[in-house]
């Protein structure tokens, strides 16, 4: 009786000591794929308004090999998502459309973060007297409002409709 009393709890305590240890996890293949389809969107995307802006001026030629770039990627976009919803997600394209919109917000948000920032520290510098501060400042804002226009081209492109009033 006391030999099976003993072992019911060494079976009881190796129990608890395997459920208390984690396997290690590597990132799902569905992560990668998801990304892989953000990048053919946004590349579809590009070449789609490359194009568009390339007949526009005329130039035929390149405007033909941003349609074939166009059409690889949409071929592209076609195999992640039938591989994607092979693994069970649903409505793949849309999920990547949504976070391709989340992750311009959160790039335009950041930028303007950036400008209010540098502003206050011009002002700083403007009146504690340190002028080659303030100009160093002054240059950073205007860098960092070529990154927001940047930034609201990619976003209307990617369906933002008011981006700049969005990110606030």
């Amino acid at each position: 009786m006391k030999k099976l009393s003993l072992l019911a709890a060494a079976v009881i305590c190796s129990a608890v000591a395997f459920a208390q240890t984690t396997t290690p996890t590597t990132p799902s293949p569905t992560a990668a794929q998801m990304k892989d389809l953000r990048h053919d969107i946004r590349d579809t995307r590009k070449d789609k308004a490359d194009a568009a802006k390339d007949i526009k001026k005329g130039d035929y030629k390149d405007a033909q090999a941003d349609i074939k770039d166009l059409k690889g990627d949409r071929a592209d976009i076609k195999g992640d998502k039938a591989a994607l919803q092979a693994e069970g997600v649903k409505h793949p394209i849309a999920r990547a459309d949504k976070q391709i919109k989340v992750a311009d917000e959160k790039d335009l948000r950041g930028d303007l973060k950036d400008v209010k920032a540098d502003k206050a520290a011009e002002k700083a510098d403007v009146k504690s007297g340190d002028l080659a501060a303030a100009k160093a400042e002054k240059a950073d804002i205007k860098a960092d409002r070529k990154d927001i226009k940047q930034d609201v081209r990619t976003a209307r492109r990617d369906g933002i409709k008011h981006p700049v009033r969005r990110a606030h």
